[in-house]
């Protein structure tokens, strides 16, 4: 089994990055960037957020990874749809508030 860990340092070594700009990209601290190096486990989640940062494509290492990554843009993609009809339904909410308080009015009339 491939060490992932050392292949993530090897990929942050080539990308000519500092530790400062991948946490800054990937809200991942530097205490958890430098526990990866060491983990021969990290999780595909963390690759695929830092193989954007770093735009290193980790599915090469790893062809595991090509469905994860899959199944996670799936659910980020749902995850967007969800928001827009959220905000969609906001938007109706606040149209019917209204029609309902001029509504109110004409009644009190």
């Amino acid at each position: 089994m491939k060490h992932r860990g050392e292949i993530l340092r090897a990929a942050v070594i080539q990308s000519g990055l500092s530790a400062k700009e991948i946490t800054e990209k990937t809200k991942v601290s530097h205490t958890r960037l430098y526990r990866m190096y060491k983990d021969p486990y990290v999780s595909f989640d963390d690759l695929i957020v830092l193989g954007k940062a770093l735009r290193y494509n980790f599915a090469t290492d790893f062809p595991e990874l090509v469905d994860e990554a899959v199944i996670a843009a799936e659910v980020e993609e749902n995850f967007n749809y969800k928001q827009k009809y959220y905000d969609l339904l906001e938007e109706y909410l606040k149209v019917l508030r209204e029609k309902m308080e001029i509504y109110e009015v004409k009644k009190g009339k």
